[in-house]
């Protein structure tokens, strides 16, 4: 697939066909993101890759309690029924204060990939400054390390059904010359 096609057609998914993710396509992708450009090139990420209905269940839960008002439209129930999780993390030690950017970065490889495998993902945060207790809860669970920061949330599957087109903004309205 060229690379725009890969862009342009990638979808937020949260529903996923009764399929088993080849553990080889998997390592792709992380193999991906391990390019992800990262601050001083520290290559902070660590990747927890989830299949354990309980597990996705107790992720589901964690989402779901800390979930703002202006987002309750969008219950992370179906985590349960991606194949695979995967929680992005970072070494803060080796990140240089850019914890977050360098796990975006690493999780829209991650994102993009997965879209040119056939497979369909939806970016989650694993952590908000706004609520530390989410990323707190998650390390919990999955028993991170201190000094390891979850970042993103990135539930894994072939998608299930019709895909809609995406609505975008035209870009006359998003771009300016010189100045805003």
């Amino acid at each position: 697939m060229e690379f725009a096609d890969v862009v342009t057609a990638r979808r937020a998914i949260r529903s996923y066909q009764d399929r088993r993710v080849p553990d080889s396509e998997i390592e792709q992708l992380l193999d991906l993101a391990r390019h992800a450009p990262s601050s001083m090139n520290g290559q902070p990420w660590h990747f927890v890759i989830v299949k354990s209905l309980k597990t996705k269940k107790a992720l589901a839960a964690i989402k779901n309690k800390f979930c703002p008002t202006e987002k309750q439209a969008y219950p992370a129930d179906f985590l349960e029924h991606a194949p695979v999780v995967i929680i992005v993390c970072v070494d803060k030690s080796r990140s240089f204060g850019r914890d977050v950017e360098n796990a975006v970065f690493a999780s829209s490889h991650i994102l993009l990939g997965s879209h040119n495998l056939g497979l369909g993902s939806v970016y989650m945060s694993a952590y908000t400054a706004a609520e530390p207790e989410l990323s707190s809860e998650i390390r919990k669970e999955l028993n991170i390390p201190d000094g390891m920061e979850p970042i993103s949330i990135l539930p894994l599957g072939y998608p299930k059904g019709s895909i809609p087109p995406k609505e975008l903004r035209p870009l006359k309205e998003l771009m300016h010359l010189e100045r805003f």
